[in-house]
């Protein structure tokens, strides 16, 4: 089913906003005016990010200084503390980020991550049960809980208090927890709604820190657990705006130099090197770690990425990251899979994809769902059947607001969250078909048939010759680039051939060459191997190239290198 694509070119900034900054290029001037804003102020502050000013107090959030108080108070009674957390990056570094503070304050406490496939999304009633045989009288949820009614009245009932650290919407009703932490609750007065569920707990963590015994921690203790919050904050993909964006562009400086052996075993096995001098970028944490230190969770249980993250032994970690590394390799043969297989069932009228299978694993459905809307710009729900009940993720383009369409959905739901564009979902067998037909009624109400396509933002037409390393390195000064602040794409029209070639396992991607005066740049097109053909047969085809700058090093030779996000044959 062929997906209509469009491209779309951001105007320039006016001449007035030009004039304003008469020492930058037009180029980063037009990047900053649709980015950053048009006064001089927010331009200057993007720039000049400062940990100290940027980050805003945690004492801020509403139940933070009841929430540390009564955490402090455990500690020093030697109370049982158990850490609920959600079985994703965001949910493991929460994790970690709060097990860590917590050692450091003198507990031990104990750590609970759901089985992704026998309990779902968020605390569950057996878990609760367990802690209470265990002695638990305080849970911490990171990640999860803004939804856990009923599991936080059990737990209340059996003398345990919670205290809720999550970043996910809350619903109409709001569980009755000891402390709840969460940007969006109503009347919230923290100033910044984006922070990723590592994000709260590092607050949380900063809090406990300010409110600890003289000389409990180190000076500084709290900048080094910002390799957590990078990773946590990056793989969520909440927007790399306000503070999310100083967490991150410290927190990768801290990643260049961290002393988690785990995660070094990790970036090793990716070859990514780890260096004071370069530290990583938001795409390798996307795109190489994150799928690793998923993959437990979806392959089997999230507990191996927790021990990743916390252990101290090299020998450990290498073992375990060895063993992340197997996973992934077998979550990818499997998700593409069942990708294939939900391509084969999907047509060109539906405005939605609702599909499920007893030998899907629930624990790629999300990796599915995501490349099922990917491919067909329509959101997608996949699901796996086993016992009676269905377990699934979606995941939407922006027309359709996942959060608000479950919703709508809940009589038919045993239990759902998420955000605007991913979320999760479990219902009985039994409602299938009326789910079917809820969301398929939902879908064809919201969508018009313009939103069933790809709109591909280009920030501005950029010739060829322009390209050169001081524009590259002005470029770099705009990172960490993400949702909110993503990676310039530019457009460079009739453009000249010299050669190209398929590359890569299954000659799946696309190397060309270009013309540029007397020489030659470099480009490479991922996953466009199939475009090879319509290519060869023209005599100096002229293209239309949609293009991100990058560079590549190979035996020691730095190069700059064009990455094509999409291209088409110039019109004649």
């Amino acid at each position: 089913m062929p997906i209509r694509k469009t491209w779309k070119i951001l105007p320039p900034a006016p001449k007035k906003f030009q004039n304003k900054f008469p020492g930058i290029n037009d180029t980063i001037l037009n990047l900053l005016y649709h980015r950053v804003g048009k006064d001089k102020k927010s331009i200057v502050s993007f720039f000049r990010s400062d940990f100290k000013k940027d980050l805003h107090d945690p004492f801020i959030l509403s139940g933070m200084t009841k929430a540390a108080k009564r955490i402090l108070k455990a500690v020093k009674a030697k109370e049982k503390i158990a850490i609920f957390g959600d079985y994703d990056v965001d949910g493991i570094t929460s994790v970690t980020i709060l097990y860590d503070t917590l050692c450091k304050l003198g507990s031990a406490p104990q750590v609970h991550i759901p089985n992704r496939k026998a309990d779902g999304y968020g605390m569950n009633l057996k878990a609760i049960d367990y802690l209470n045989t265990l002695g638990v009288k305080l849970i911490i949820t990171v990640d999860c809980g803004i939804r856990d009614i009923p599991e936080i009245e059990k737990a209340s009932e059996l003398g345990i208090e919670v205290i809720v650290t999550d970043h996910h919407l809350p619903g109409e009703k709001l569980p009755q927890a000891y402390a709840l932490i969460n940007c969006h609750l109503k009347n919230e007065k923290y100033p910044f709604k984006d922070l990723a569920g590592a994000g709260v707990a590092y607050k949380l963590a900063c809090a406990l820190i300010q409110l600890a015994p003289k000389r409990t921690f180190k000076d500084g203790y709290e900048k080094w657990l910002l390799d957590l919050v990078a990773l946590g904050t990056v793989a969520d993909m909440v927007p790399l705006t306000g503070e999310n964006r100083t967490l991150v562009k410290y927190g990768l400086i801290v990643l260049s130099k961290t002393q988690r052996v785990g995660i070094r075993s990790l970036f090793s096995n990716a070859r990514i090197p780890l260096s004071d001098k370069i530290p990583p970028d938001t795409t390798q944490i996307s795109f190489q770690i994150a799928p690793r230190l998923n993959a437990a969770g979806r392959m089997d249980h999230a507990n191996a990425s927790f021990e990743l993250l916390k252990t101290e032994s090299l020998a450990e970690a290498s073992e375990i990251a060895a063993s992340l590394e197997k996973k992934n390799s077998e979550r990818q043969r499997l998700t593409d899979k069942i990708v294939q297989a939900i391509e084969e069932r999907v047509d060109d009228k539906m405005k939605v994809v609702f599909e499920g299978d007893k030998d899907w694993p629930v624990g790629v459905a999300g990796l599915a769902a995501g490349k099922i809307c990917e491919k067909f710009a329509r959101p997608a729900f996949v699901y796996n059947i086993s016992k009676g009940q269905c377990h699934g993720s979606v995941r939407s383009t922006s027309k359709f607001k996942v959060v608000e369409a479950l919703e709508q959905c809940r009589d038919l739901l045993t239990d759902y969250g998420g955000h605007d564009q991913a979320g999760g979902f479990t219902f009985p067998v039994k409602n299938q078909k009326k789910l079917r037909l809820r969301l398929k009624k939902l879908a064809h109400k919201i969508l018009r048939p313009e939103d069933l396509a790809w709109e591909t933002l280009i920030d501005q037409r950029l010739p060829l010759e322009k390209i050169n390393w001081e524009l590259f390195e002005d470029i770099k000064k705009l990172e960490p680039f993400g949702v909110g602040n993503s990676t310039p794409l530019f457009l460079a029209e009739s453009v000249e051939l010299a050669n190209c070639q398929t590359v890569g396992n299954g000659s799946k991607h696309l190397k060309m060459w270009f013309r540029v005066g007397n020489t030659n740049i470099e480009t490479i097109a991922f996953g466009k191997g199939e475009k090879y053909c319509s290519l060869i047969p023209k005599d100096n085809p002229k293209l239309d190239i949609v293009f991100e700058i990058a560079s590549d090093e190979w035996n020691g030779q730095k190069k700059l290198q064009l990455i094509v996000r999409d291209l088409r044959l110039s019109p004649k």
